[in-house]
């Protein structure tokens, strides 16, 4: 390290701009995962987190996430902007910008856009888990579906 060069604050080892992280391309959509753009912020990787992820996803009309369950976390989301459909468990309610929902863990749920014409962006966020393997990641089997 050079003398003009400072260490980091553990203020700012901790800060993720979601600008500076680049959406996943691993999420597959026979996965459940149907044009989203996803970014992972806080997660064990980015900041060392134990009990926490913290992601921000846009879906475009037309794209949604389908139904799946985290065994193992706790989920919370929160629209930025646009309309969208959550369900959890055998009910579904109508989000718009500044509303937030909670899915108990375990409890199969799923997001979709509800405008033809906007897109829709969340702040969500596991608790419990740190990365979504530790959250558990299931679709529902034929007799849940």
């Amino acid at each position: 390290m050079t003398s003009d060069q400072t260490q980091p604050t553990t203020a700012e080892r901790y800060r993720v701009s979601s600008d500076a992280v680049a959406p996943d391309g691993n999420l597959l959509a026979e996965d459940g995962w149907i044009d989203m753009e996803v970014r992972w912020l806080i997660t064990a990787d980015s900041v060392g987190a134990r009990q926490t992820v913290v992601g921000r996803t846009v879906l475009q009309p037309g794209s949604k996430h389908d139904i799946h369950r985290h065994p193992h976390a706790e989920e919370w989301e929160y629209v930025v902007s646009g309309t969208a459909v959550k369900h959890v468990g055998p009910d579904s309610v109508r989000l718009k910008a500044g509303d937030v929902v909670f899915v108990p863990a375990n409890v199969f749920h799923g997001l979709e856009n509800a405008s033809t014409t906007e897109p829709v962006v969340t702040i969500w966020g596991y608790s419990g888990a740190a990365t979504l393997d530790a959250a558990g990641y299931e679709l529902p089997s034929e007799e849940h579906a």
